[in-house]
């Protein structure tokens, strides 16, 4: 049984103190994935978040297989977002609230889904891969990327992602793995960071 000395220190952890610091607390109470001060923030780790805030720069373009928060959080921070979604209902509500600098795109699920990333004029420099079809988007975004670029995978706890993080391990990618929580989750989760020996974010 949760005693009061146990049940004040999760108060206070998410009133004042770690939960409450990182937005874990507003993201429960608006039911949305913002920060502390409201704005929008990538669904993954914490320690993802704040690790790769300070490396993103205007000189950085980004893909991601499955639009979100995550979009207009790198859309403040870089020079371009190309999100590729494949939920037309979600794309409509999305597209009237992104910036400038993003272009959405819709793709129904299957292969044009995955290689949509072939289409782009520039290699993307960061390859966010938080959608469908994962496995099969890792390996398309592999031969797509910027020759310093990076690819990001969310929830790689899933046994169902270790074929992707074998495949670009097998390809010279080195991994990079942020546990923790995530907005609005209990569960410890993994966000991964899969980069060469130059890559843009400077590891």
């Amino acid at each position: 049984m949760m005693n009061r000395r146990f049940a004040t220190q999760l108060a206070r952890m998410a009133l004042d103190g770690y939960l409450a610091e990182v937005g874990w607390t507003r993201s429960v109470l608006d039911q949305s994935i913002v920060g502390r001060d409201g704005s929008a923030i990538p669904w993954a780790t914490y320690s993802f978040i704040e690790f790769i805030g300070p490396r993103l720069g205007k000189n950085f373009n980004v893909f991601e297989y499955g639009a979100g928060a995550s979009t207009s959080y790198y859309a403040k921070r870089v020079s371009k977002v190309i999100a590729l979604e494949h939920d037309s209902v979600f794309a409509a509500m999305l597209r009237p609230k992104l910036p400038a600098n993003v272009e959405l795109r819709e793709r129904p699920l299957g292969p044009g889904y995955i290689n949509a990333i072939a289409e782009l004029r520039e290699p993307p420099s960061l390859v966010s891969v938080d959608g469908r079809n994962r496995v099969a988007c890792v390996e398309a975004a592999r031969g797509c990327l910027a020759s310093d670029g990076v690819i990001v995978l969310d929830d790689t706890e899933r046994p169902d992602y270790e074929p992707a993080c074998e495949a670009l391990k097998k390809h010279g990618f080195k991994r990079l793995d942020f546990w923790g929580f995530a907005p609005g989750q209990v569960e410890r989760r993994c966000t991964t960071v899969f980069y060469r020996s130059e890559n843009v974010l400077g590891l």
